[in-house]
């Protein structure tokens, strides 16, 4: 550092070299926020519209007339319950092949 080079001087010197890159992380900052804004509002929206297409079926519109009319599943479906397995399984210890169960185990012969 030069002798008439004061301390505050130096300071000053160095804000006005990093200035500029303070700006790219400030315009940074400010883009990802507005990507956490945007990302926001797309999921109200895939939300909102998953509750609308869920009030259609409910209404007795089937997923076919729907889709004949233009709307597809979305592809966010709401939280809730699973759907059932509409298929009955075969027997009443459910065992796949028929063979006698124990204790929740299948007996080999």
């Amino acid at each position: 550092m030069p002798a008439d080079l004061g301390a505050d001087e130096a300071v000053e010197r160095a804000r006005q070299l990093l200035d500029p890159r303070f700006g790219s992380i400030r315009s940074l900052a400010d883009r990802r926020a507005a990507l956490a804004d945007a990302r926001r509002v797309i999921d109200e929206a895939e939300v909102a519209d998953a509750q609308a297409y869920a009030e259609a079926l409910r209404a007795g519109w089937s997923e076919a007339d729907l889709k004949a009319v233009g709307f597809e599943a979305p592809e966010r479906r709401l939280p809730g319950r699973p759907r059932r397995n509409r298929k009955q399984t075969s027997g009443a210890g459910g065992a796949a092949d028929g063979a006698a169960t124990t204790n929740g185990q299948q007996e080999t012969a």
